[in-house]
């Protein structure tokens, strides 16, 4: 990288950068005597070498005659950068969470395979300590016996679940199975149908489908979470 535009990248504009190195070359010089080794005219030379001195990269020598300009020592800045950077620093948390405030960003993660929506349930949603669910058991047959372990227990966990069931057979038989304090269950109306899993954990939902390939897409995102979990009440308290 050429010196001038090493210096562009700490900070100074191309004339200045031009007008510093010619300078450091000189050690010091008259504003002709600059201008002439930076390839600049003398009027923009001398407000150039100003901005410099406000930036204490350049001291003006007391002459008589002519003014007199020295260039300081480049280490400047660097501590112009260093100070920029704590300035920074103690600011960003702040800065963030006004921008987190303002503008989230949904993340949305894609899984495929059984074994990758497997671990998605074992080690990422039954970890949480509250969950709600609607789906069918019917529907994730394929998986189930892969992640029951887990649902036993959550009665140690105290994790509170509450999940809204098609009504088929399987799902039937898991309610009697599975309910307690803690895991409370209900059978939709058989005119809901839940082809899909749903879970709503944290901050996320995940979706799933079991049709040929099992896969899941989860969204991270609180305006997404808000609305399923409004939907979630609005069956949950219609259902007996």
């Amino acid at each position: 990288m050429e010196l001038s535009s090493a210096l562009e990248h700490l900070g100074l504009n191309e004339k200045q950068a031009k007008v510093y190195l010619a300078l450091l070359q000189m050690g010091s010089g008259s504003v002709p005597a600059i201008s002439i080794k930076a390839g600049t005219k003398r009027p923009t030379t001398y407000l150039i070498l100003e901005e410099l001195r406000m930036k204490g990269l350049t001291t003006l020598l007391p002459k008589k005659v002519k003014a007199i300009y020295t260039a300081e020592s480049p280490q400047k800045l660097m501590e112009d950068q260093r100070e920029k950077e704590e300035i920074i620093k103690s600011n960003l948390p702040e800065l963030l969470a006004i921008y987190n405030s303002k503008k989230e960003k949904p993340k949305v993660t894609f899984y495929q395979g059984e074994e990758n929506i497997i671990n998605l349930y074992n080690n990422d949603i039954f970890k949480e300590n509250t969950l709600e669910i609607y789906g069918s058991i019917e529907a994730i047959s394929s998986v189930f016996s892969k992640i029951e372990y887990n649902l036993k227990k959550f009665e140690d966990q105290k994790t509170k679940i509450r999940e809204l069931l098609q009504a088929d057979e399987k799902s039937i038989e898991y309610s009697k199975k599975y309910f307690s304090e803690n895991h409370q269950v209900k059978i939709a109306p058989s005119k809901f149908k839940f082809p899909t899993d749903n879970i709503i954990f944290g901050n996320k939902i995940a979706i799933f489908s079991y049709k040929n390939t099992p896969m899941a897409v989860v969204i991270e995102s609180s305006d997404v979470v808000e609305t399923y979990k409004s939907m979630f009440e609005i069956i949950w308290n219609s259902t007996k």
